[in-house]
């Protein structure tokens, strides 16, 4: 069983890998560390609280993570995508302004040093929080067994910018201090999140199979989520489920994404290109090896990242 810190920016694609996460038996999940990214802190912070009140796991520990990018920009939110309160047609019951005092960061370092050596950390939101982590406390993050972030465009277009994935723009900074310093690090980028789709009818499938008030969210946020993709990219077969695609990478399927390692830097620069993941993938360019040396996803499996899906959300 893996024992898994989730760092989320709790909107609709989080949202499924939560829900994923809380229904997988191999999956141990600690703690969440909500942020800023898809909508602001405080909405991250209560759609998470939200999520673990319908499972019944009030227990999960939620750390209230970063609410601006290092640099103290302002952020900027996403509500054509995932809804105002970043859960689509979904309103939780519960103001968003009960969460904005929440100081309990040093709950994640707790959490490290107990599980010393036996976690594994998946960051699919952006990665200022796990940045910050870093800086406030880098002989307790060493005690972390590996990291996976969602992140990244290797030599495909981004999805914030013509060259750019959202997590890696929005915070460049700490983008590249995490490329370039955390060690065993795994980057599933979108060259592998853009095609690990859940069509409407997976959903539909997982709808008729809901018996419990988490799974009951599935079809109302896919279905707003496929509508808003409907509109960025017409035609588009189903819903790119970005997030999960990192946590089942840390679940180690065997065959279910192909790597290369490479040595990783972001363009931190505020410029055009700003986010731009950079690897040499030039001919002849190969593995490279050492503490900096990242794993990065390259094709993913799509038949059985869907089979193994619709499995676990479907499961009582």
């Amino acid at each position: 069983m893996k024992n898994i810190i989730l760092f989320a920016d709790t909107g609709i694609d989080d949202a499924i890998t939560i829900i994923y996460a809380l229904q997988n038996p191999n999956i141990n999940l600690l703690a969440i560390v909500a942020g800023y990214g898809n909508i602001d802190r405080n909405k991250t912070y209560r759609n998470t609280k939200y999520l673990l009140e319908l499972a019944d796991r009030e227990d999960i520990p939620v750390i209230a993570g970063a609410t601006r990018p290092l640099d103290g920009s302002d952020p900027t939110f996403f509500p054509d995508i995932h809804g105002v309160e970043g859960l689509g047609p979904i309103k939780p019951p519960i103001p968003e302004e009960r969460f904005a005092d929440q100081t309990n960061f040093s709950r994640l370092f707790q959490i490290i040093k107990e599980f010393s050596e036996d976690i594994t950390i998946v960051n699919t939101g952006r990665l200022t929080s796990l940045a910050m982590a870093w800086y406030l406390s880098p002989s307790t993050m060493e005690k972390v067994k590996e990291t996976y972030v969602m992140g990244g465009a290797f030599l495909v277009p981004g999805n914030a910018t013509e060259v750019a994935e959202a997590n890696f723009n929005a915070d460049s900074l700490a983008a590249n201090f995490v490329s370039q310093n955390v060690p065993d690090l795994t980057i599933i980028p979108l060259n592998v999140t853009r095609e690990a789709l859940i069509t409407p009818f997976m959903a539909e499938l997982i709808n008729e199979q809901a018996d419990t008030p988490l799974q009951e969210l599935i079809f109302p946020i896919l279905e707003f989520y496929y509508n808003a993709y409907q509109q960025l990219e017409p035609g588009i077969q189903g819903t790119p489920q970005h997030d999960l695609a990192a946590l089942m990478a840390a679940l180690q399927l065997e065959g279910l994404f192909h790597y290369e390692r490479r040595y990783v830097k972001v363009q931190h620069e505020m410029g055009y290109a700003n986010g731009l993941s950079i690897a040499d993938f030039s001919p002849g360019s190969s593995d490279c090896f050492g503490t900096n040396c990242v794993k990065i996803a390259t094709e993913i499996d799509y038949d059985l990242f869907a089979s193994n899906v619709m499995e676990i959300l479907t499961s009582s």
